[in-house]
């Protein structure tokens, strides 16, 4: 059994499971990820060996991918995003913004219909610099590979648009949502 605790293993997995289609060489997910090679290789052969990660030889090097068929692949695949991944680093970020009243993921992220080339939407409601927010989520966008589509209202423009039924917001909180701050 592996580790959760490990940092390779955090972020190759919040990685993968953000990137399902992906197929990655050792050399790519070291320079996406920033990770030492040696520890990256211990790390993927570890996963493989258990079954999270799949891996296709391509020459004499190998492509690593995630394992959906895993037997509990959905369990490992909350787990690591909610606690460990995108979602825990988004709400760090967000506590982390003077201003910000109530933060939700919504569209195919928060309802498990991601695509490949699926981006992440964020609804920021409240009175934050939204430069010093496009500026801290950037750097996480980077990390992961996938645009976030952010969202700015303050409360009041929020409840206006609540109230004249704005098919936009009404659609947003019809749906799933993950409240990030509230």
């Amino acid at each position: 059994m592996f580790s959760l605790k490990s940092e390779v293993a955090q972020k190759v997995l919040n990685y993968f499971f953000l990137n399902p289609h992906e197929s990655l060489y050792i050399n790519e997910l070291s320079r996406k990820l920033s990770l030492d090679k040696r520890n990256l290789i211990k790390k993927l052969r570890e996963l493989e060996k258990e079954g999270l990660l799949i891996s296709q030889p391509r020459g004499n090097l190998k492509l690593y991918s995630i394992n959906n068929r895993f037997p509990l692949y959905k369990e490992y695949r909350n787990i690591v995003l909610k606690t460990l991944g995108f979602e825990e680093k988004l709400k760090k970020i967000l506590k982390g913004i003077p201003g910000i009243e109530q933060a939700y993921i919504y569209g195919s992220y928060a309802e498990n219909k991601m695509e490949a080339h699926s981006d992440i939407d964020l609804l920021v409601i409240g009175s934050h610099r939204i430069v010093v927010l496009q500026k801290n989520i950037s750097q996480l966008q980077q990390e992961l590979d996938r645009e976030i589509n952010v969202v700015n209202m303050d409360s009041k423009e929020l409840l206006k648009r609540r109230k004249h039924k704005d098919p936009f917001i009404l659609n947003i909180f019809k749906k799933k949502l993950i409240e990030l701050i509230k």
